[in-house]
């Protein structure tokens, strides 16, 4: 915990008016709704409970902290967005959580390798999945959804109420640009790491005190695989082996 405040009272302390310049090019992505990232969550969530139901996290992300499936190991994801188009997935090895938002309907399934290894999807029953109405005022007011909790922080920290603060070098060739939240009892900052113009790396430290004066914090560690301006197109409709039983 100690180590948290430490890295957040530092960058606090090193703030400049230097204007961020490589993460607007990642920003625009997400406001125009229109691109693809892949990533690689290093330091997933702790287990807090032994429910191994797989279900969502309203309209914040996948609630895998709570799932024993995914807890305690590295996660991937996948988030990618075309106008009104949006699918979301995150999983371990052969078990992925997803939900593809087409219009005005929201599809949640998942899709795992069986003994076999064999593609299986698995919605309302075993391959076929009934829509759901989107809610588009829900998600107006809890933000918009990326995935797992702190990759959802993470990515609304372009478009919210952060507020950028500094910017360097590092070893290695690496540069870095850095962006901060101060709410009444919180302290949450956020590191953009890029090779060149690319980016690369984020990572994520919160410390605060609750209601009851207990002190919390946490961190998270993400690893980009690919974000570009360019949806997936075939990940934005069911799959082949999904069939849609929706009653219209």
């Amino acid at each position: 915990m100690k180590k948290i405040f430490l890295l957040l009272l530092t960058i606090l302390i090193s703030s400049s008016t230097v204007d961020a310049a490589k993460i607007d090019a990642y920003r625009e992505m997400i406001l125009n709704r229109c691109y693809t990232i892949r990533y690689d969550n290093l330091t997933p969530a702790p287990r807090v409970t032994n429910k191994d139901v797989a279900e969502l996290y309203g309209k914040s992300g996948l609630l895998v902290e709570t799932n024993d499936f995914f807890v305690n190991r590295p996660l991937s994801g996948i988030i990618t967005e075309n106008g009104d188009n949006k699918y979301e997935e995150i999983g371990y090895k052969d078990f992925y959580q997803c939900r593809l938002m087409r219009g005005g309907e929201n599809f949640i399934f998942t899709h795992y390798k069986n003994k076999k290894g064999v593609t299986e999807y698995f919605g309302t029953k075993k391959g076929k999945v009934e829509a759901n109405s989107r809610n588009y005022l829900s998600e107006l007011m809890t933000g918009k959804s990326f995935g797992d909790k702190n990759f959802t922080e993470m990515m609304n920290a372009l478009i919210s109420d952060y507020k950028f603060i500094n910017s360097g070098n590092l070893d290695g060739g690496l540069t870095f640009e850095d962006f901060l939240l101060q709410e009444e009892n919180k302290l949450s900052a956020i590191r953009y790491y890029f090779e060149g113009d690319k980016l690369v790396k984020i990572s994520f430290a919160s410390y605060g005190i609750d209601k009851n004066g207990e002190v919390l914090g946490s961190k998270c560690i993400v690893k980009i695989l690919e974000f570009t301006n360019l949806p997936t197109e075939n990940l934005l409709r069911l799959p082949a082996g999904l069939q849609d039983v929706t009653k219209r």
